[in-house]
């Protein structure tokens, strides 16, 4: 699953930061400053988006061990949980307070995800 959240990462990240840079770029270099500085910023943004994966699936595992039958689906307040506490973790070198406001996010993130794409369970 990290692997596949690094190839998606990358190539989204490839791809925003190529449209980002085209107007950043000197005339006459457009392509391939955009180019130049898409291929150096992909794999950071695909290694970030990776480790975010990673936690949040930890995070799920963790979550899942309270339900009788771990193998089950799982509700969209697990998902909102494992959301929140990923975002907390990873967001703890900058305080509490902003800790607590990018869990609140990335939970709230995460249930809207589950209602637009219509997996949400409760």
């Amino acid at each position: 699953m990290v692997g596949f959240a690094f190839g998606v990462g990358a190539c989204g990240g490839f791809c925003l930061t190529f449209a980002r840079s085209l107007r950043d770029q000197p005339k006459g270099y457009r392509i391939s400053g955009a180019l130049s500085a898409a291929r150096s910023r992909a794999p950071q943004l695909g290694s970030t988006f990776a480790l975010w994966s990673g936690l949040f699936h930890s995070f799920e595992c963790a979550v899942s061990q309270r339900h009788a039958n771990p193998e089950g689906a799982r509700s969209s307040v697990d998902a909102a949980m494992c959301g929140f506490l990923t975002a907390g973790v990873l967001s703890m070198r900058q305080g509490p307070r902003a800790a607590a406001l990018n869990a609140l996010t990335g939970g709230f993130c995460v249930v809207f995800v589950d209602i637009v794409s219509g997996t949400a369970r409760y």
